[in-house]
């Protein structure tokens, strides 16, 4: 499936702010289930970019803005073939056995431990005793885990934040697809397995959001990708654009700026199909308006609280931008 992804990031000051440094993970990668054909992204203020792969060999655009600004604008385009492998059958062939040498992978292992939206937790510890050990083959494992995480958790959004861990959206028994992820990751490496969180895009027409799945380590045939909100394994819908342990490792964007200023976060996130590669990369980024109406396209516009900085952010004035919820 050839598919064109648009994202448009807004952030917006109530006065002026400068010195900022932000990292923004916006771009595809091209690997065994896709191939990215074409990545653009223009920020208004301009800036210069240095791009750099993470710990986790995610793609990150780096740029800092001196001056002062009130608005920064962040807009990314790509067109990405999908292609993936049908992911029942790399389950269906592997037994469940976490203690099995193929688990036990050098790549995988970190995946098989606690983070820190993915914490141990009273909340958590009571969630996967109530699970009854899985068996069979992997891919009953997961489909289990899958069923429980759904049945502990109904979807809503605005009670969760980016920086929720699961042991909150545990106590609330609500969340989003990030929630979600993050549970299932929980369950996954509860009983042995190693699972990762990715941050991405689905093609699902009326969704306006980012999206967040997982991989599951399937031994011998490698990272299988599920998606636990939905209950089913990923296929050709999907864009994958970052890894990591949890949300923390993968954010779209993430920054510090200077200034006492209020800020309020605007996303718009557009994935459609199309015939062919675009011949003018150009005609997007030069409109001054994403190219749907914005009734359509506004996820979220959220004041920062007028919280209670450091000591440190209070001397130098510093503060941390907002980050986008996963949440389709």
């Amino acid at each position: 499936m050839l598919l064109r992804v648009q994202h448009e990031t807004k952030l917006t000051y109530t006065q002026d702010v400068s010195e900022t440094v932000f990292e923004a993970r916006m771009g595809p990668p091209s690997e065994e289930d896709q191939t990215c054909l074409g990545y653009r992204l223009r920020i208004t203020p301009s800036a210069p970019v240095t791009v750099y792969q993470d710990g986790f060999f995610n793609r990150v655009d780096l740029f800092n803005i001196y001056r002062p600004y009130r608005e920064l604008l962040i807009r990314a385009t790509s067109v990405v073939r999908t292609h993936r492998a049908a992911g029942e059958p790399r389950l269906a062939e592997v037994p469940f056995d976490p203690e099995a040498d193929e688990f036990q992978a050098v790549e995988a292992l970190e995946y098989r431990l606690p983070s820190k939206l993915v914490n141990q937790s009273p909340e958590m510890s009571a969630f996967l005793e109530a699970i009854p050990r899985p068996s069979g083959s992997l891919l009953d494992a997961v489909q289990q885990l899958a069923d429980a995480t759904r049945a502990r958790l109904v979807y809503e959004k605005k009670v969760t934040s980016a920086r929720t861990p699961v042991s909150e959206a545990l106590a609330l028994g609500r969340g989003v697809c990030q929630d979600f992820a993050h549970l299932f990751l929980g369950a996954c490496r509860g009983f042995g397995l190693a699972a990762r969180y990715v941050s991405g895009y689905i093609h699902e027409p009326g969704e306006i959001a980012t999206h967040a799945w997982c991989q599951v380590w399937a031994g011998r045939n490698g990272w299988v990708d599920v998606d636990p909100t939905r209950g089913h394994i990923v296929d050709d819908d999907y864009v994958r654009i970052a890894l990591g342990r949890d949300y923390l490792d993968v954010p779209p964007n993430r920054g510090i700026y200077r200034g006492r200023a209020e800020e309020s976060i605007s996303v718009a996130v557009k994935v459609e199909p199309i015939s062919r590669v675009p011949t003018d990369w150009g005609e997007w980024s030069e409109r001054s308006e994403a190219p749907w109406s914005a009734a359509s396209w506004i996820q979220s516009g959220r004041q920062a609280p007028r919280g209670r900085m450091s000591q440190m952010q209070s001397q130098s004035n510093f503060r941390q931008q907002q980050g986008q919820q996963q949440q389709s």
